[in-house]
């Protein structure tokens, strides 16, 4: 049975338990800190629903922010104390071309001003609005155990309305869109939205147990124990894994699926915790002459592609 769907209902139950019914201290720090779920998305209006564009940037806004370094390459979010528009350091646009701003502290760029990014809009939007995901598993799919489920599946998110130099622009956390895409109800109303684990819809455990043949209890209790302990050790908890994976069509959603509830549970970077991936078959160096193993690129030629 195709193995990424229980990645996914992992995640779904992560996300559900540890960030919107009991937040975990530990994990909403880690998110807010370390990665882009603060960060907030430009949607794009097509026919009757949203979808996710690109970052908003410094470079969208008027005068960019007083930016004159590489605003096109500097992510906004909101201010938690007063929904203002913040610009966090740690962007790739402060890597270059500036010193001492490309590092995760909770500071305005601009000023040095302490900062503490809003993860959800979700007690501070301006409009609920449904937006667009793709489901690469459902009716229309070639996948080896399809789901009757659309293509297209609508969620309602949370959003906020951005004035830019093109004009009002409304604007979605990464953090509310993963939590929609995820398909867990946080009572914004809409379909394709699971009140709780036995609702046949994307990305449930009810889901891929139909699919895997797993039972939703064992995804419910290995998810729920892999957060709990990366709560009270602060990420140390492990994926380890071997090529088998990648043996799979939609191998990239597995990963993905991993991925995604490593930077939920505050992981990646932790001693401990994380990703560890073993097998040596991504040694893609050529093998020399005689040789029986291959060396890496030591002693190798350079190739062309």
């Amino acid at each position: 049975m195709p193995p990424w769907r229980w990645p996914w209902a992992m995640g779904h139950v992560a996300l559900k338990e540890f960030h919107l019914e009991k937040p975990s201290a530990y994990f909403t720090d880690y998110c807010r800190r370390t990665t882009d779920m603060p960060m907030l998305v430009m949607m794009e209006k097509k026919g009757d629903a949203y979808l996710a564009g690109r970052f908003l940037r410094a470079s969208d806004l008027d005068g960019a922010l007083e930016q004159a370094n590489n605003p096109e390459w500097k992510t906004l979010a909101f201010d938690e104390a007063d929904s203002s528009l913040a610009l966090p350091g740690g962007a790739i646009g402060f890597r270059w071309g500036e010193s001492g701003k490309w590092n995760l502290e909770e500071k305005d760029a601009r000023n040095g001003a302490d900062t503490h990014l809003a993860l959800s809009l979700a007690d501070r939007h301006d409009q609920i609005v449904p937006v667009s995901f793709p489901y690469f598993g459902g009716k229309a799919s070639a996948a080896f155990v399809a789901t009757d489920h659309d293509a297209i599946l609508h969620r309602n998110v949370p959003t906020r309305t951005v004035q830019t130099t093109n004009g009002p622009v409304v604007v979605a956390t990464v953090f509310d869109l993963l939590a929609a895409n995820y398909g867990i109800d946080r009572g914004f109303g809409g379909e394709n939205v699971a009140a709780d684990y036995d609702a046949n819809i994307p990305y449930t455990p009810a889901w891929a147990e139909a699919i895997t043949g797993v039972p939703r209890d064992q995804i419910i209790t290995v998810a729920r124990q892999f957060a709990d302990n990366a709560d009270k050790t602060r990420g140390k908890s492990m994926v380890i894994l071997g090529a088998g994976l990648n043996h799979w069509y939609h191998m990239d959603m597995i990963y993905r699926g991993i991925i995604n509830l490593l930077m939920m549970c505050g992981c990646i970077g932790q001693s401990g915790g994380g990703w560890s991936h073993y097998v040596g078959q991504e040694n893609c160096a050529r093998k020399p002459a005689g040789r029986r193993w291959p060396l890496g690129w030591i002693g190798c030629a350079r190739h062309g592609r």
